[in-house]
C-alpha cells in the first residue's frame, strides 16, 4: 500500500523533480497539478523583489515569512519545465512580467565583484552550513538563466533580454569554476570559505554542466568523486551528517546519466553512465525493498544505516513517523530511465534530444509519454554487425516525435 505522505503542500524544490515525473508517469493529469502549483506560486510572488515564496500556503514555512534563494531559482527552473511540456505560449504571456521578475531577483543578487549569488536566505531541503556563495545556489541560479534565456529566444520575446540573461550566466559560470573548484578533491566546494564538498552543489553542478567547455575533465572527476560518499545503501550526503537524500540523490543520478556534461574521453561518459544505473539500483531497491519501506512509494529520505531516522538530529527529533513514506522528490530515477536512459528528452521549445545510454548492459530499451505537444516514443536495442557475437555493436531505434516539434541524434553513451 501507498505510504503516508505528510503535506499536500507545494515546496517549489520538490516540483524541480516533480512536476517532471507528474508530466512523464501521468500526462495531462499530472500536468494540471504541475500548473496549479506554480499557479500557487505565481500569486504569491513578492510584487516587489520578484521572489517567489519557499513554501505554500497553509505551512508553517509560510506563516512564518520563511524566504529560500534556492527554492526560488527551482521555481524558476520549474516554470521552464513546465512551457516546454505543454507549448503553452498563452499562459507564458500571462506571466511572462512575473517571470522577468523573477529573473531580476536572481541578477539582483550576484555580487558585482565576485560574480556569484551570496545566499541570503538559508531555507532549503533540510541541508545544513548554507549560506555565501554557495555552490548548489550559483549552479540553479545558472540552470535558471541559460532556460530561461532560451525560452526567450525561441519566442522572440526580447533578444536584448535573452543576451543579457544568457551573458549573465557565462560570467556566474566563469566565477564559479574561479571561487569555487577544489582541483585536489576533483570537487566543487560548498562556499567560498569551507573546505566541504557537497553533494548538493556537486551533483548540480554535474547535472547543469557548471565545468563546460572550459573545464572538460571536471565533469568526470566529479562524478568519479561523488561515489566516495556513498556506503552499502547509498550516498550520505555530507552536507547534513548522517543522512541519505532520496531528493540530492535523485539529482546525482540525473547528474551521472546527463548528456549535458563533458568528459575527457568517451569512456569516461560511459563510467559517469554507469554510476548512475548503479545508484538506481544501490538506493532505490533498498527503498523499494527493505522491510521498513512501502514496496511502492518512496521514502523523504534515510539515515545512514537505512533507518527511518531521517534529519533525526536536524529538525525530526529522531521520530520515525514523521519521515514522509510517499515523497515525490525520490522519484529521480523514473525521470532518469524515461529521458536519460531511453534517451528521448524534451530540452526546449518544441525541441526534442534523442541522445540515449546505450551499451553496456543494457540491450533493449523502449519508453514513452504523451502531453499537450503529442505521443513521444522510443524504442532501441543493440546488435552486433554479424548477429552472432562479433563485430562491431549497431544501435538500431524507432524514434516517434509530434508534428510540429524538430530534434535529433546526439553522441550517444555506449
Amino acid at each position: 500500500m501507498d505510504g503516508a505522505k505528510r503535506d499536500r503542500a507545494v515546496w517549489p524544490g520538490d516540483h524541480g523533480l516533480t512536476g517532471n515525473t507528474a508530466f512523464l508517469a501521468l500526462g495531462d493529469a499530472g500536468l494540471e497539478a504541475f500548473r496549479n502549483a506554480l499557479e500557487t506560486m505565481f500569486y504569491h510572488q513578492n510584487s516587489t523583489t520578484g521572489r517567489f515564496p519557499y513554501a505554500g500556503p497553509s505551512t508553517r514555512s509560510f506563516n512564518g515569512g520563511n524566504a529560500s534563494d534556492t527554492y526560488h531559482a527551482w521555481n524558476l527552473i520549474s516554470i521552464f519545465n513546465y512551457a516546454i511540456f505543454t507549448g503553452d505560449e498563452a499562459w507564458l504571456d500571462e506571466h511572462w512580467t512575473n517571470i522577468t521578475r523573477g529573473v531580476d531577483y536572481i541578477l539582483a543578487g550576484l555580487d558585482n565583484d565576485v560574480g556569484l549569488h551570496n545566499q541570503s536566505t538559508r531555507y532549503d531541503w533540510g541541508r545544513q552550513g548554507a549560506g555565501g556563495y554557495n555552490s548548489a545556489l550559483n549552479a540553479l541560479d545558472y540552470h535558471a538563466l541559460t532556460s530561461l534565456s532560451s525560452l526567450a529566444a525561441s519566442l522572440n520575446r526580447s533578444t536584448d533580454l535573452a543576451a543579457a540573461w544568457s551573458a549573465a550566466a557565462s560570467r556566474l559560470q566563469d566565477a564559479y569554476n574561479t571561487h569555487l573548484w577544489d582541483d585536489s578533491a576533483g570537487l566543487y566546494r560548498d562556499n567560498t570559505t569551507t573546505s566541504l564538498h557537497p553533494q548538493d552543489g556537486n551533483a548540480l553542478a554535474l547535472l547543469y554542466n557548471l565545468p563546460g567547455a572550459a573545464h572538460p575533465a571536471r565533469a568526470a572527476a566529479i562524478s568519479a568523486a561523488l561515489t566516495r560518499n556513498w556506503n552499502a545503501i547509498g550516498p550520505v550526503t555530507p552536507e547534513l551528517p548522517d543522512v541519505i537524500s532520496s531528493f540530492i540523490s535523485s539529482v546525482e543520478v540525473l547528474a551521472h546519466l546527463s548528456p549535458h556534461s563533458p568528459s575527457s574521453s568517451p569512456d569516461a561518459t560511459n563510467e559517469m553512465a554507469a554510476r548512475g544505473l548503479a545508484l538506481i539500483r544501490r538506493l532505490w531497491s533498498f527503498l523499494l525493498d527493505a522491510p521498513t519501506m512501502t514496496g511502492c512509494t518512496l521514502a523523504e529520505g534515510l539515515a545512514a544505516n537505512g533507518s527511518l531516522h531521517y534529519r533525526g538530529a536536524s529538525g525530526y527529533n529522531f521520530d520515525p513517523a514523521y519521515t514522509s513514506m510517499a515523497h515525490g522528490w525520490a522519484s529521480g530515477p523514473t525521470i532518469a530511465l524515461s529521458t536519460r536512459v531511453a534517451g528521448l528528452e524534451v530540452v526546449g521549445w518544441r525541441r526534442w534530444r534523442f541522445d540515449p545510454v546505450a551499451g553496456g548492459e543494457l540491450k533493449q530499451v523502449q519508453a514513452g509519454f504523451k502531453g499537450p505537444l503529442g505521443e513521444f516514443r522510443v524504442r532501441w536495442e543493440v546488435l552486433l554487425e554479424d548477429g552472432e557475437g562479433e563485430g562491431e555493436k549497431v544501435l538500431v531505434a524507432n524514434v516517434t516525435t509530434p508534428e510540429g516539434t524538430e530534434g535529433g541524434m546526439e553522441g550517444l553513451v555506449g
